[in-house]
């Protein structure tokens, strides 16, 4: 019977595991696009668009509450959980949806072949390293001493707009409203501009795109499409 047992606890970890695998191969890769020249460059410092992105990373910390802040501190997560859980509801959890988060972890991590390229390029400095009258929390800042664009966060929280809203089309415009906010508070934190969060969106798309010329990818993304609606009570 000890045995028997034994032999059950085995056969339900392979199950899981074998659930749980995604494909060992990279959704993006080096050669798949020219990523350093995928998007235009940043404003020229001291140039007047240049300083209309300073003028908005001030207007926003202008308005800046105690709750907004405990935001902003949140939303440092990178994790399809905490982009996603205010749209999808506290039940969207790792242990509910452990093939999504794995899926988007490995989303997140194969665009940096593109996110940074794009940062050593240009290596556009942070608003708080070149202007004092930006107020960043000292945790953030901390986190944030490399280039700035296009910001990392900001890419990321698009991704999960794009790629959750053609999983659950019932929500998409919360989702995308969502991954907006979610890349709007680098810049109220002071540590983006609106320029590097905006052109984040337009370089997301662009990366969806071409994983979704990938068999491999396009067969993860079903897998997570189906936990997701099985998990939420949705029609497949």
């Amino acid at each position: 019977m000890r045995n028997l047992a034994l032999c059950s606890v085995v056969l339900l970890c392979l199950g899981s595991t074998q659930a749980l695998s995604l494909s060992d191969k990279p959704y993006l890769g080096a050669s798949d696009a020219d990523f350093g020249n995928l998007l235009p460059p940043p404003p020229a410092d001291g140039s007047p668009l240049d300083k209309r992105d300073m003028q908005g990373v001030l207007e926003l910390q202008k308005n800046l509450t105690p709750v907004r802040m405990e935001h902003i501190q949140a939303d440092l997560e990178q994790s399809v959980y905490r982009v996603a859980g205010e749209v999808l509801g506290p039940t969207f959890t790792k242990d509910r949806f452990p093939i999504t988060g794995a899926f988007f972890d490995k989303v997140r991590a194969d665009s940096g072949v593109g996110v940074r390229d794009l940062k050593q390029k240009y290596k556009r400095k942070r608003p708080f390293q070149v202007n004092n009258e930006v107020k960043t929390p000292e945790n953030i800042a901390r986190a944030s001493q490399g280039p700035t664009y296009p910001s990392g966060h900001s890419t990321f929280g698009a991704e999960v707009a794009l790629l959750l809203s053609m999983m659950v089309p019932e929500k998409t415009a919360e989702l995308h409203t969502r991954g907006w906010e979610y890349g709007e508070q680098r810049v109220a934190s002071g540590v983006a501009y609106p320029s590097d969060w905006e052109t984040a969106h337009i370089g997301a798309t662009l990366m969806v795109a071409l994983m979704m010329q990938k068999p491999e990818f396009r067969s993860d993304f079903q897998a997570a499409k189906t936990e997701v609606r099985k998990g939420l009570g949705l029609a497949p």
